[in-house]
């Protein structure tokens, strides 16, 4: 007998590993099964698999039919964030915070302190004089702005490839930022203390959108064309396809090991049942990104647009599109 997923035999192995080696399924009259070992290739077996391609294809199969934000992220395989920007949050987040660790950290990965140094010497921060130190950056910029910039242009260079007959990708992070200027506006308003997470969370919400587009362009058309507009995208995607773009998102997120309250925020911005308040901002600034973006909204419109924040926003928004787009 031979397990057609391993590979061992009948016979025990004196051995600690395969001691207590018993058959899970097994076939007479072709001497194959599945092990003891393998009980991961039993659901395959079950369906017919009885060779080694028809086992790789009804396990993916199975995969996708049991798990289908987990099989899209393992097959996208979109790299990691770099670690040093986890490590940074961590510190921003420290009681013992300080900046001297953050130079450390950035200067640790050469592409993230080059991004560090153009994003310092941009035109949106309008000092004269270049600097070419990260502690400039850091200082000119703001360590929690920086550390915000950064994740979201990172994010942004994840993902390539989408179909421009499905997805606009200009219009769609122009839609992100937009959002999330809206969502650093109305936290400033508020005094919330997480002005700068939620602006990161306004510009990655939709995230799992690409990742459909990504993975499966085919099965998404469906949902785009049949989309009129609002919440009903994510009902349409549940019923198409079992799951919303907001649930895969807060799913990859988890996998890149993200800060919890982005994971949360991505989670829940379409959830309509007792939203907390920092979701029903981001909500909010998801429709009036909508609004104003979607339904071309002029410079006279603007200023008697009906959200008090707009013009704010909007001046945020052109300012920072050169910076982060």
């Amino acid at each position: 007998m031979i397990c057609i997923s391993c590979g061992r035999t009948h016979r025990y192995i004196s051995s600690s590993v395969d001691l207590g080696m018993h058959w899970l399924r097994q076939d007479e009259s072709t001497r194959l099964g599945i092990c003891s070992f393998c009980p991961d290739s039993v659901a395959a077996w079950d369906q017919g698999a009885r060779d080694v391609r028809d086992l790789a294809a009804a396990k993916l199969k199975t995969e996708r039919e049991t798990d289908l934000p987990g099989w899209l992220i393992k097959h996208a395989k979109l790299p990691s964030l770099p670690h040093v920007l986890i490590e940074i949050y961590k510190e921003l987040e420290s009681e013992t915070a300080g900046i001297e660790r953050m130079i450390q950290l950035l200067e640790t990965d050469p592409g993230l302190t080059a991004r560090t140094l153009q994003i310092g010497n941009s035109a949106y921060y309008g000092a004269a004089k270049q600097i070419t130190r990260v502690e400039d950056a850091i200082l000119r910029v703001g360590p929690f702005d920086l550390w915000a910039l950064l994740i979201s242009t990172e994010v942004k260079s994840l993902f390539f490839g989408i179909r421009p007959d499905l997805m606009d990708m200009n219009s769609f992070w122009q839609h992100s930022l937009f959002t999330a200027c809206a969502c650093r506006v109305f936290a400033e308003q508020q005094r919330q203390d997480s002005a700068g997470e939620l602006f990161v969370a306004g510009l990655i919400h939709d995230v799992g959108k690409l990742l459909f587009l990504q993975m499966m362009p085919i099965e998404y058309a469906d949902v785009i064309n049949r989309h009129i507009g609002g919440d009903e995208g994510a009902e349409l995607e549940v019923e198409l396809l079992g799951i919303d773009h907001a649930q895969l998102g807060a799913r990859l997120f988890e996998n890149w090991e993200l800060p919890g309250i982005l994971i949360k925020l991505t989670a829940s911005h379409h959830t309509k049942s007792s939203p907390s308040e920092q979701v029903t901002l981001l909500r909010r600034a998801d429709k009036l990104a909508h609004e104003y973006l979607d339904h071309k909204v002029t410079n006279a419109e603007s200023q008697a647009h009906t959200e008090p924040a707009i013009q704010p926003i909007a001046a945020l928004f052109q300012q920072l599109t050169e910076l982060v787009l």
